[in-house]
């Protein structure tokens, strides 16, 4: 990844399990459950909302375009869109471009409800590439 950090990402992923809770053997946690843990966590980012949704928007929104990109290229590779070689995460970003408005971007991710399983199995799958080069 050219633009996006691995914080970043992280902090995405955190974020959306306290908004959409942990998706584990097909159990949903309601958000509600999360309303402390979330108040907390957002301390750190002086991030302010009504909803936890609406924090989550604001926080990635402040994305660069190809933070953004990026950002939704990992969702799709994490959804299983492509496999294969580094070169199939180089070309998601490219169809990212042509085919999300940037403006929609922010909302196009977070109607994500299994957002962070996919960028954690995106992270897995880059990983995973990056480190046989090594």
């Amino acid at each position: 990844m050219n633009f996006l950090s691995i914080k970043k990402i992280r902090n995405v992923i955190e974020i959306a399990e306290l908004v959409y809770g942990k998706m584990e053997s097909g159990i949903t946690n309601k958000p509600e459950m999360f309303i402390d843990k979330l108040s907390n966590y957002l301390e750190d980012f002086n991030i302010t909302g009504r909803s936890s949704v609406n924090i989550l928007h604001k926080y990635i929104d402040e994305f660069s375009q190809e933070e953004k990109a990026e950002l939704i290229a990992l969702m799709w590779l994490g959804r299983g869109i492509a496999d294969g070689q580094l070169e199939d995460f180089l070309n998601l970003v490219k169809q990212v471009v042509e085919l999300i408005p940037p403006n929609y971007a922010t909302t196009y991710i977070i109607e994500r409800p299994l957002l962070a399983k996919y960028l954690r199995n995106g992270l897995q799958k880059l990983y995973t590439w990056t480190s046989s080069f090594s």
